[in-house]
């Protein structure tokens, strides 16, 4: 019932290997995200970011800055790497949304810890809505029936009167019944609903498991 998990890479033609070890990097996890690449040379100023995890590799200020400027007017949450302590205490003290790391050793060990986290939080969090919506689908499933069997029947019964309405009236009838049967159908693809549910309901409850530990930077 989940969606793919997406983490969006934004880097420029001098980061290009960043992104390359990064993906290599998060190849090695039991859970493995789509990717998607973003080039920052091409940054428009009105640009809208999409995804779940948003990881900036180091690049200069000024071409920063559209991109955190972007990012900060979305939900998606977004870790940066660089290498100029300038840029990162610029960049903590303007986006404090934005994780911001050094680009030392070790760091794509940091940035797959982090967005790890963000999407087993996101996983958790959309499970639980699918739940949610779940059981309120269960506990209406027998009243939407109820009412789909008593206007069923009640369009067969008219339609067995052939001579107590016109044609017009009785074509509209059969359009009744017609849509009451679609509308019933429907209704039982709904059977395997619970189990789903539960399986849902499961995985968000179920334990992390614990993330590789990684040396400080």
């Amino acid at each position: 019932m989940s969606q793919p998990q997406n983490v969006v890479v934004i880097s420029d033609s001098a980061s290009a290997e960043f992104a390359r070890t990064l993906m290599a990097r998060w190849q090695l996890e039991r859970e493995v995200p789509t990717f998607t690449l973003l080039n920052a040379e091409l940054w428009g100023h009105d640009r809208v970011v999409s995804g779940d995890v948003a990881v900036i590799a180091p690049m200069p200020r000024a071409r920063l800055e559209p991109v955190l400027r972007s990012l900060a007017a979305s939900a998606i949450a977004a870790v940066c790497a660089s290498n100029d302590p300038g840029t990162l205490a610029w960049a903590r003290s303007l986006h404090p949304r934005v994780r911001v790391i050094p680009h030392q050793d070790a760091w794509s060990d940091v940035l797959v810890e982090f967005g790890g986290e963000v999407l087993a939080e996101r996983l958790a969090a959309q499970n639980q809505h699918f739940a949610t919506l779940g059981r309120y689908m269960v506990e209406m499933r027998h009243a939407f029936n109820n009412a789909m069997t008593s206007l069923l029947g009640n369009a067969e019964l008219l339609l067995q009167e052939p001579g107590a309405f016109s044609a017009r009236v009785r074509e509209q009838l059969k359009t009744i019944r017609a849509m009451a049967l679609r509308l019933h159908q429907m209704m039982q693809r709904f059977s395997s609903l619970e189990a789903e549910m539960q399986i849902a309901e499961e995985e968000s409850q179920t334990e992390k498991p614990p993330l590789r530990k990684s040396r400080a930077v």
